[in-house]
């Protein structure tokens, strides 16, 4: 069972610990409440930034509800279709589209609390953008909004399902290969009655067999892939205590599922989809807690990948990060831990294998813990990837941290931890250029747990990195690394990957703009859909011709990293290609 601490502020400091530093540490529950405890540590931990700019260039702050924050960062992505990326997040039942200079491209008043970020993509495949927001919380009416880029709700939004609460943020996915986006989403009726909704864009549902019960309160994000290569993309969501779940489209249940185990549990840790072994199978990639809290790399027939589950000593509802950091085509796992070590480092960021072993240089201690999203990026063009991520701490005047640690095992990087007002705790961080300097940004958001001692406050925080903006350098941002939040992990692979009985490569990748899809043999129909990582489509061609090659010039997009998909001849696959 978690530990719950309840620890007043009041308690008298004894002379021996003058020369030490007072630090204030959050805990999240099972219940869903927050609060606070404070511990003392020796005085060197407080670290100064060296070289990036301590203050922030933007500052938005409104106060926010005393109980229920916005968690797992704000997203980026640009609206208005200036180039720029803009800042999304909710405070409270407000939803903000926010420029880089701290204006408000526009606002828009929900139903309820919003508590994760938004989804942004193009659902319609008309070349702009819109916004799937869930809202709601037990003293709140729920709802789910769909806007477009200027703020407007689409014709048939927003739903409501009798006012009750929906759950963590939508997930969105082209599931019957229309061109356009279906919405997975999950709605809290009781602690033993949840529902997942895959809802088509008119808010009616998919098919007859949705929506479906859980049996539980929807634990998590759902996540979205062809979990069995057998074409068909599948729904992977948890029941909090009823386990996990992986639905085909007619809302049938996978063989082997649900896998339930009664010391297992899940909530808030929403899981990667990705082959892990090679087998062209997704392995359900997350972590749980309960009384075997732990790590897990699990198998599309509900058995757990050899070497998982990595045991932890205590609940993490942090949700894991994989990438492949060094291109070998292997990839790696991070996860956090909240480390409740009162003034002791203890491991904070874990970095596991494919195998389930601890790979060099982790586990990361420190102190403090770590229940947030994990960035990865090169945030100081050192040519070495650093993860970057909040805290559960702040210090004694309510400052809290960004940190940004080196994969080399070299340490924190020159210029962290960044230190925004009040606690990054669940939170995390976006990389971008939100203000079109040329330079790399972070953004944050943070907030105060006051506890009716004051009004709390929520605040979305910029900061200039001060090195060129190239986003081929960051291999993993926001929440479940995309704005679709479908935590599908694609292809990575730069050369050739197997298309069936038809192999291909996309070549030279990277490249300045001209671009080669090569095919073993030849192709009669090929249709190209190429996205950001935003989630918008930025070309889109049908090709219909007998060369095994196609040529493409692609000179206009501006520098960044893409998804391709193909449909040639009927077979479906998709491939990273970056624009220098």
């Amino acid at each position: 069972m978690k530990k719950i601490y309840f620890i007043g502020f009041g308690f008298l400091v004894s002379s021996m610990v003058f020369s030490q530093n007072l630090l204030k540490q959050a805990s999240l529950h099972e219940d869903g409440t927050l609060s606070v405890q404070e511990f003392y540590v020796d005085s060197h931990y407080q670290i100064s930034p060296s070289e990036v700019d301590p203050e922030p260039f933007m500052n938005f702050g409104m106060p926010a509800f005393p109980i229920t924050k916005n968690t797992r960062g704000v997203a980026l992505a640009d609206l208005d279709m200036d180039g720029v990326d803009e800042i999304l997040i909710g405070i409270n039942q407000t939803f903000y589209a926010l420029k880089g200079d701290g204006t408000i491209l526009f606002e828009k008043e929900l139903s309820g609390a919003i508590l994760l970020p938004p989804t942004v993509a193009d659902l319609d495949s008309d070349g702009d953008l819109e916004v799937v927001i869930n809202c709601g919380y037990p003293t709140t009416v729920g709802g789910i909004y769909v806007l477009d880029h200027t703020g407007e709700d689409l014709p048939g939004w927003p739903l409501s399902f009798d006012g009750h609460w929906m759950i963590n943020a939508p997930a969105v996915a082209d599931l019957d290969g229309d061109e356009i986006m279906e919405i997975v989403t999950g709605e809290r009726v009781s602690g033993s009655v949840g529902f997942v909704h895959v809802l088509k864009l008119d808010g009616t549902s998919f098919n007859d067999n949705w929506p479906v019960d859980l049996g539980a309160t929807p634990a998590f994000t759902p996540s979205i892939g062809d979990v069995d290569n057998d074409g068909m993309k599948d729904i992977v969501i948890a029941g909090s205590s009823t386990g996990m779940f992986v639905f085909k489209q007619d809302g049938s249940v996978f063989s082997g599922f649900p896998v339930h185990s009664p010391t297992v549990s899940y909530s808030y840790q929403s899981p990667i989809l990705v082959d892990l072994d090679g087998d062209e199978n997704l392995e359900i990639v997350g972590a749980n807690h309960g009384d075997s809290a732990a790590f897990y790399a699990m198998k599309s027939d509900g058995s757990y990948l050899t070497g998982w589950p990595y045991s932890l000593s205590g609940w993490t509802y942090a949700p894991v990060t994989v990438a492949d950091i060094d291109n070998d085509d292997v990839y790696e796992v991070y996860g956090g831990n909240p480390n409740f070590s009162e003034g002791t480092p203890l491991p904070t960021i874990y970095g596991i294998s494919p195998e389930g072993s601890d790979l060099e240089n982790f586990p990361i201690e420190k102190i403090g813990g770590n229940e947030g999203m994990i960035n990865i990026a090169d945030v100081n063009d050192d040519g070495v990837y650093e993860l970057i991520f909040g805290s559960n701490i702040t210090d004694a005047e309510g400052n809290g941290y960004i940190h940004a640690f080196s994969v080399d095992g070299s340490g924190e990087i020159d210029g962290f931890p960044l230190r925004p007002k009040g606690f990054t705790f669940l939170n995390g961080a976006v990389l971008g250029d939100v203000d079109d300097d040329g330079l790399m940004d972070l953004t944050a958001n943070s907030y105060t747990l006051n506890f009716g001692a004051e009004v709390d406050s929520m605040y979305v925080n910029s900061y200039n990195l001060n090195v060129p903006f190239d986003e081929s350098k960051i291999l993993r941002n926001g929440y479940k690394g995309s704005n679709t939040r479908d935590g599908l992990l694609h292809e990575e692979t730069m050369g050739t990957i197997d298309f069936d009985a038809n192999s291909f490569a996309v070549y030279p990748n990277p490249s300045n703009g001209n671009l080669n899809i090569e095919f073993q043999k030849s192709v009669k129909k090929l249709e190209l859909k190429i996205f950001n990582l935003s989630g918008k489509t930025v070309f889109q061609n049908e090709f219909s011709h007998s060369s095994k090659i196609q040529n493409l010039n692609l000179i206009h997009l501006p520098p960044g990293t893409y998804i391709l998909y193909l449909n040639a001849d009927g077979n479906l696959r998709s491939q990273k290609w970056i624009k220098k």
